[in-house]
């Protein structure tokens, strides 16, 4: 996403586009701003092989308050259930059949969401276990590679195939652990800088996927890793490449990307135009647009529809220490005035280019990074701590795994990785299976 002079056919598509996205957001910031979550699940059978979770649907749907979600599948096949939804969580499959996503709706704290998320985890691990299957904290499949097989066989899953290749299967392993945090109309571009620029900080103390198709691999997060070689020159994952200046810059930024996928006639269709030149024909299209920013995987999105900025780059984690992440992200955008402020004071003029360093770093080394300001992760957690004590939930008590984890200087992956190199992918499983004993409802 390199900066560019606005051409100035589009610079009034571009506003127009711009407004209309702000307008999915209220105009006060929210007090206190609610959250919401998503934590991505891999199953796998015993062997540790991905498994079809659309196995344990009917499973689940013994709860009376879950309701089946259909989808249009790929290939002329007949509408799917493609998840089961309730008043209070849902579940969905993900790109791979191997990863359901388990969504809450917002909540008012974390620890709405801790309840909330330990009953949907509950009965999907009860559900996995009478299959013979395990529910791991991790993130990415640990055995089976990237494959067509083990992809949903949702129609936009094969447009996405067929306009990105080998490299869109990457999506059929990976598992993530996502806040969604309400933030208002005048802060957008702010923390959509801010929550790009705090990418490696989260990565550095939540990253939980050093293993993938059976072996080790060169990072502690390869859900990360090798993201990032995806349609690298676009940008579409991790930090942005620079920071965005206002939203119109934001618009005219992502539409310089490939319009992957498109509808047509009632289909999805692959592309590979880019969105700059979809709007010179069909001018301020919101829709299209709406459809278009879905497919770009930035580590921190706003997102319209829920009023949200949506903070992505963690791996799952350990079933111990599920809400760290939440607690984390959360913190961090509670801190944003004094956190932002910090970073680019001490940093410098280049700090944008060194968190990008520090990105890559953490990526591979995790907490034996060299951190780009001295303690600068001790001075991010109590900046949290403070922010969350100040929210009057008693949500900074769900911190105290990341200050473990920093005093030890390890974080989930690189424990993982001492139990693969001692004990092999059986001690990985073992490792990572949440276990039904271990979830209270």
């Amino acid at each position: 996403m390199p900066e560019k002079t606005t051409d100035a056919e589009l610079a009034p598509i571009f506003a127009e586009l711009a407004e209309r996205f702000a307008a999915g957001f209220p105009l006060a910031t929210p007090t206190p701003r609610t959250v919401g979550r998503e934590a991505e699940f891999p199953i796998v059978a015993a062997t540790g092989e991905a498994v079809d979770a659309r196995r344990l649907w009917q499973a689940l749907l013994t709860n009376p308050a879950l309701e089946p979600e259909y989808g249009a599948g790929a290939l002329g096949q007949r509408d799917f259930i493609v998840g089961l939804k309730g008043p209070d969580f849902s579940y969905a499959l993900e790109v791979g059949l191997g990863t359901v996503e388990i969504s809450t709706k917002p909540c008012q704290n974390l620890f709405e969401i801790q309840e909330i998320m330990q009953d949907a985890v509950a009965q999907l691990v009860s559900a996995a276990a009478r299959a013979g299957w395990r529910v791991l904290g991790y993130g990415v499949q640990p055995l089976s590679p990237p494959s067509l097989r083990i992809m949903s066989p949702k129609q936009r899953y094969l447009s996405l195939y067929r306009a990105m290749a080998d490299p869109w299967l990457w999506y059929t392993v990976t598992a993530a652990d996502q806040l969604h945090v309400a933030i208002g109309r005048a802060e957008m571009t702010a923390m959509l800088n801010y929550g790009s620029l705090i990418t490696p900080i989260v990565i550095a103390l939540c990253a939980n996927s050093p293993v993938y198709a059976g072996r080790e691999s060169p990072y502690c997060s390869a859900r990360e890793g090798v993201m990032a070689a995806i349609r690298a020159n676009e940008h579409r994952h991790g930090m942005l490449a620079r920071p965005m200046r206002d939203l119109a810059d934001f618009i005219e930024t992502i539409a310089q990307a490939t319009y992957l996928i498109v509808r047509a006639g009632g289909e999805i269709v692959p592309s590979s135009i880019p969105f700059t030149e979809y709007l010179r024909t069909h001018g301020a299209d919101y829709p299209a647009f709406l459809f278009h920013e879905h497919y770009i995987w930035n580590s921190a999105r706003l997102r319209a529809a829920y009023g949200t900025l949506e903070i992505r780059p963690a791996c799952q984690q350990p079933w111990t220490e599920t809400m760290a992440v939440a607690a984390l992200n959360l913190g961090l955008v509670e801190a944003q005035p004094t956190l932002h402020t910090l970073m680019i004071e001490e940093l410098g003029d280049d700090y944008w280019g060194r968190m990008r360093t520090y990105h890559q770093q953490v990526i591979r080394y995790g907490l034996d990074a060299p951190q780009p300001i001295p303690d600068l992760l001790r001075r991010v957690l109590t900046q949290t701590e403070a922010a969350l004590t100040a929210r009057g939930f008693g949500e900074e008590r769900l911190l105290a795994p990341l200050w473990r984890r920093l005093e030890r200087r390890q974080n989930p992956a690189q424990r993982a990785r001492i139990v693969f190199r001692h004990d092999g992918l059986t001690g990985l499983l073992n490792h990572a299976t949440i276990r039904p004993g271990a979830v209270k409802r």
